[in-house]
């Protein structure tokens, strides 16, 4: 492959994770929330209502200072409450207030619905296929960027 085709098939590859995003984001503004907030609030939905900011940050791979900013303001606006944790006194559980289950089903089990649907249209092999170049594509391109972050 030349430069030139992989130039063309890099600029393909981002325009589908932009367009994919911004599909996303769609749902986030017809909630009334940043992008942010609302992925939060989908990821505390699929820990089933409850999980720590360490746990947040991790699956995301978002900075605790951006994962801390949208909790208050989710906190502030009434969506999640924050439990010290029994087993680490150190982090706070997050948990979805009645007003962020309300959220919840008014929102992201739309968007979980939604992608459940899709998925369904796909093959198994569809499906494998497709985890597995994202991964292996992610995975490369780390070790790749390593040489250069590294320095």
């Amino acid at each position: 492959m030349n430069h030139s085709q992989a130039r063309r098939q890099m600029q393909e590859l981002n325009t589908i994770y932009k367009e994919t995003d911004a599909i996303y984001s769609e749902f986030a503004k017809r909630s009334g929330m940043s992008d942010c907030a609302f992925w939060l609030m989908y990821a505390l939905c699929e820990a089933d209502g409850k999980c720590t900011q360490k746990e947040l940050c991790s699956q995301w791979v978002m900075s605790k200072q951006t994962v801390n900013s949208a909790l208050n303001g989710l906190k502030k606006s009434g969506y999640i409450s924050l439990i010290l944790s029994e087993t680490d006194k150190r982090s706070k559980l997050i948990m979805l207030t009645d007003k962020g289950l309300q959220f919840k089903e008014n929102n992201i089990d739309i968007v979980f619905h939604l992608e459940e649907r899709v998925l369904q249209r796909l093959s198994n092999t569809e499906i494998t296929a497709m985890l597995e170049s994202n991964r292996k594509y992610q995975e490369l391109l780390r070790a790749e960027a390593k040489q250069f972050l590294n320095k």
